[in-house]
């Protein structure tokens, strides 16, 4: 992704991708392109979660509590 962007945009723009691959609203060169787009979105999503869970950690002095 060249601009940054907030978790919430993020999670709208994969909703967008999925509504659209599921009713093949594009060509398979625009899924293709769609889904890799899905897969960097989710992976921010996934990072931006793991941060957030991280920090409220630290703020309340708790261990990680996710493994």
């Amino acid at each position: 992704m060249d601009k940054q962007i907030t978790f919430e945009e993020a999670m709208k723009r994969l909703e967008e991708i999925t509504g659209i691959i599921q009713k093949n609203e594009c060509t398979l060169d625009e899924g293709l392109k769609l889904y890799e787009e899905g897969l960097k979105l989710a992976k921010y999503c996934d990072d931006k979660l793991k941060s957030f869970s991280a920090k409220l950690n630290e703020l309340t002095g708790q261990e990680n509590i996710d493994e």
